[in-house]
């Protein structure tokens, strides 16, 4: 087989995916700018726009949006900016020092990726309220710490085992304390794993609706998924307008900072996998 032929055959496999994958966007997309009938009638049909945004206004204002959107993002930043800068940390002394202790920490994160947090529930909502901090942004926030920096220590090491080290010594040479060094010379070399790692966790976070559920049980605190999960009625008579209008609302903030942040998440996740 040639090599043209090798190359379409690999671009015609790639649409392929893209296309299967863009099925439930599409859905989701579509039915937005439907009625409830219309969605049982003709679920992969195109709307006629008859009811045009009713569905996402109705939506706006079902969920509270606004306040769980602000929620959300509390948690997530408080989260986050924990876990890239102090996972950084972490995974530079880990790459850097060769030592039986460090590499054991290591391998210690790397285990922690495999552990079920569901194992953990009883014992977490117990030691939880025994610190006040159960149905608490500042408790969920610090349980998504410790759920994802081992993630995100293991691709930060993999990624700085891949910098030269020789700008680091001379930087010593030239008396650059190893807080300095880090700070101002290594952590702005990932820039494009911390953008990858902030998309993944940060959609994980925004996603997820088990550990809100759990940990949150007042209606002071609403997620983006708490407030989308009481569409669902239990009788089976759910909305589906009002819940593809509640889909779209959730989905737009993440659209919207992959867009801002894909080239670094590109060149971020090319170089944590092949670097590590």
């Amino acid at each position: 087989m040639n090599p043209r032929m090798k190359k379409r055959m690999f671009e015609g496999s790639v649409l392929l995916l893209a296309l299967l994958y863009s099925i439930p966007l599409y859905l989701i997309a579509v039915n937005s700018l439907k009625s409830n009938n219309q969605i049982q009638q003709h679920p992969l049909g195109f709307p006629d726009f008859s009811i045009g945004l009713d569905n996402l206004i109705r939506a706006f204002k079902a969920m509270e949006i606004l306040k769980a959107y602000a929620v959300t993002f509390s948690i997530a930043i408080m989260s986050l900016t924990y876990i890239i800068f102090f996972s950084a940390m972490a995974a530079y002394a880990i790459a850097r020092i060769n030592h039986w202790f460090f590499q054991s920490v290591y391998w210690f994160y790397v285990s922690l990726i495999l552990m079920p947090i569901q194992a953990a529930f009883i014992p977490l909502i117990f030691v939880l309220k025994k610190f006040h901090l159960y149905n608490n942004l500042f408790g969920i926030s610090a349980v998504y710490i410790g759920v994802l920096s081992s993630f995100s220590i293991f691709m930060f090491v993999g990624f700085i085992r891949g910098i030269s080290i020789e700008l680091e010594e001379a930087a010593k040479i030239e008396g650059c304390s190893t807080l300095r060094l880090f700070v101002q010379i290594v952590f702005p070399l990932m820039k494009p794993i911390s953008a990858t790692l902030f998309i993944f966790q940060f959609v994980h976070i925004w996603d997820d609706l088990l550990l809100p559920l759990v940990l949150l049980t007042s209606n002071k605190y609403p997620t983006v998924t708490l407030s989308l999960y009481k569409f669902f009625s239990d009788l089976g008579q759910t909305d589906l307008s009002l819940l593809f209008g509640g889909f779209i609302l959730v989905l737009a903030p993440v659209i919207v900072m992959f867009l801002f942040l894909q080239k670094y998440f590109v060149s971020g996740l090319q170089a944590g996998a092949l670097k590590g």
